[in-house]
Order: structure tokens, then C-alpha cells, then sequence
């Protein structure tokens, strides 16, 4: 009997020990458990915030052809005034912008683009990069444009302050093309004149070169809108024939009836399809 009672001490011992292990309600618990959850969700939205702000700082990629134009650095020949062993044209011409041409002698440093045939140049795009490149970066850049190294002309000049990313050179209203916005020329230079932190070399990190793309699918180059356009215009020319010159009202709902199916007109977005020129059709191009 003794043995007995000791062991019924020794499970009620046990029991209160076991107790005391949890000494939390249930709904204390459920209180605990609800507060991790929250805990963990802020966590979450604060990740998602983090991502969507590294992702706001990044460069939105380039799509030359949704805007109707196309590469022509393979028409040209490149060449610089100096370089650094590794560091040259090549590196410079390579898509992968951790490469770079570095100069290496007196400024004012000189990249050359001397094209096969005369171009329309509708963008010229450098890619710069301050962070990496700090007293290398160019902070003052002329461009010149013509015939040839010898017959050139300076069309622009650019200040620039820590740039980083691909940096557009302004051409508009440069003179060429139909809509007098394009670079008509042979030759064009980029003239590194002055460094950040009166850095003596420099690094440009890529060069891009474009023009319109006249078989672009867009809308200002869609056969089949074309075409369309065409015969409602023919339409319209011989509705308006019909209408005599002094009914004023009838011309006036005529003109109307005009713009209104012009506003309505569905406007071509790249990518909806569609027909187009195929390549055997065009006209020849070197590429």
C-alpha cells in the first residue's frame, strides 16, 4: 500500500509539472497565434513594397520597332582616337554594357561612326554609367555630323550629371527626313570634351544607332490602313462632288460625316496583326 500511495504522489507531481509547461489559456494562445499572423503578413507586404520599388527603378527596355525604327550600327564602321588594351571598339560594340571603351590619351576624346552610305539617323543612344565609372564618366559631350573626318559640323552639345543608363541625344529638328526631325549624314563624331571630377580618360559603355524602319508594322506604315483609308477618302471625294458648291448645310454634314469616321477610325497598335509587305517584295537593303 505504501508503494502505491508513493506512486499516486509521484503522478500528481507529474500532472502539476505538466502544467505549468502551458500556462497559457487556449484563447491566449489563439491571441498569440492571430498576432504571428499579422506579424508574418506585414512582413510580406513590406517585401512586396521593397520589389515593386527596386523594380520602379529600373530602366524600362528599349523596343526600337514598336516605335518604327530600326538599328543601323551594322552600317558603319567604328573607330576612336584612343583606347586601352581590352578596352576598344569591340567591348565598346557589345551589346553586354559591363564592357566599355576606355580611352587612353590627351582629351578631347573621339568616337568615330563612319557609314557606308548617307543615313537618316532618327536615334543615337550612349550608355553611361556614374556609379561605376565616376571621374571616367564624360560631363560634357559634342556631337558633329557631315560628309566625312575632315567635313564636319557640330549640331549639338550636351552637359551631363551623373548619368547612368542609355542617354538619348537630342535630334530632333536636326533637319532631315519628311518631318525635318532626322540626321541626314555620312559621318558622325562624339566628341568627349570634359570629365566628372576633371577625369582624364573616359568610358562610354555602349553605342546605339537607329532610323526609321519603313516596313515597320505602325500606324503610320499599315498597308492594309492604308488601303482602307484610300478608298474612304475616294468615297468621300466623289460624295462631295455630288453636293452642290451653294448647299451650305449639306456640305457642312458632309465635312461632319468626314471627321466623325476618321475619329472612329481604329488606330493600328504593333502586334495586332494584319498584313504586311513580305521581304521579297521590298526593295533591296543592305544590312
Amino acid at each position: 500500500m505504501d508503494d502505491l500511495s508513493d506512486l499516486l504522489r509521484s503522478d500528481d507531481r507529474t500532472d502539476d509539472g505538466d502544467e505549468d509547461d502551458f500556462p497559457f489559456e487556449n484563447g491566449e494562445n489563439e491571441a498569440l497565434d492571430e498576432a504571428d499572423a499579422d506579424a508574418v503578413a506585414a512582413d510580406d507586404d513590406e517585401g512586396v513594397e521593397n520589389e515593386d520599388e527596386a523594380h520602379e527603378g529600373e530602366e524600362a527596355p528599349f523596343d526600337a520597332s514598336a516605335i518604327g525604327l530600326k538599328e543601323i550600327s551594322n552600317l558603319a564602321s567604328f573607330t576612336v582616337s584612343s583606347y586601352k588594351p581590352g578596352c576598344g571598339v569591340k567591348e565598346l560594340r557589345d551589346d553586354d554594357v559591363n564592357q566599355f571603351w576606355q580611352s587612353d590619351g590627351p582629351q578631347p576624346h573621339r568616337l568615330n561612326i563612319h557609314f557606308i552610305k548617307r543615313v537618316e539617323i532618327r536615334a543615337l543612344r550612349l550608355y553611361l554609367d556614374y556609379e561605376l565609372d565616376e571621374s571616367y564618366t564624360p560631363t560634357k559631350i559634342q556631337i558633329t555630323a557631315g560628309f566625312g573626318p575632315n567635313q564636319t559640323i557640330p549640331f549639338t552639345t550636351m552637359e551631363l550629371n551623373t548619368p547612368k543608363g542609355w542617354i538619348d541625344v537630342p535630334i530632333a529638328g536636326a533637319g532631315g527626313g519628311p518631318d525635318g526631325n532626322s540626321l541626314c549624314c555620312w559621318f558622325v563624331r562624339v566628341i568627349t570634351l570634359e570629365n566628372h571630377q576633371n577625369g582624364k580618360d573616359t568610358h562610354i559603355r555602349g553605342v546605339k544607332v537607329y532610323a526609321l524602319d519603313d516596313s515597320a508594322d505602325t500606324a503610320d506604315n499599315n498597308p492594309v490602313d492604308d488601303m482602307v483609308e484610300a478608298f474612304d477618302n475616294y468615297q468621300d471625294r466623289v460624295a462631295r462632288i455630288n453636293i452642290h458648291d451653294q448647299d451650305d448645310e449639306s456640305i457642312l454634314q458632309h465635312d461632319a460625316r468626314v471627321r466623325q469616321r476618321k475619329a472612329n477610325a481604329k488606330k493600328y497598335v504593333p502586334g495586332d496583326g494584319g498584313v504586311s509587305v513580305p521581304d521579297f517584295m521590298r526593295e533591296p537593303e543592305i544590312r
